[in-house]
């Protein structure tokens, strides 16, 4: 299955998801990289929450109620973002209940990665 959107101030938005024979961990490698701030890149695994993620509860929580699907986790809605461009491209690869995870979308700056995929999962 393969879905793409354009998302708030991004390029595009593509998530790949095909089954696997055997059922991995819910593991994510996430990255944020954009100019100013180089590269971020943290791990993550849900049920039980685990890896280096400094939110991870707060993200598995976003991430399990849209089935492991970044696009599908409605924008953070308490948040703003300064007017300032930074592009910043947001990245998760690995596995969510056994179907691989390869999503990457461009935003224009590191706030509003974090705002439009629901505040938790680009919070670091």
């Amino acid at each position: 299955m393969t879905a793409t959107a354009v998302a708030a101030g991004s390029v595009a938005v593509s998530v790949t998801a095909a089954p696997t024979a055997s059922a991995a961990a819910d593991a994510l490698t996430l990255s944020l990289s954009s100019p100013l701030i180089g590269t971020r890149t943290v791990t993550l695994t849900c049920e039980p929450t685990g890896g280096t993620h400094p939110a991870g509860d707060a993200a598995c929580q976003d991430l399990i109620a849209a089935n492991g699907d970044i696009a599908r986790i409605p924008p953070y809605q308490l948040g703003g973002c300064g007017g300032y461009y930074d592009p910043t491209v947001a990245s998760a690869v690995g596995h969510w209940r056994g179907l691989p995870v390869n999503y990457t979308n461009t935003f224009s700056n590191p706030c509003v990665a974090n705002i439009v995929t629901g505040g938790h999962v680009f919070r670091f």
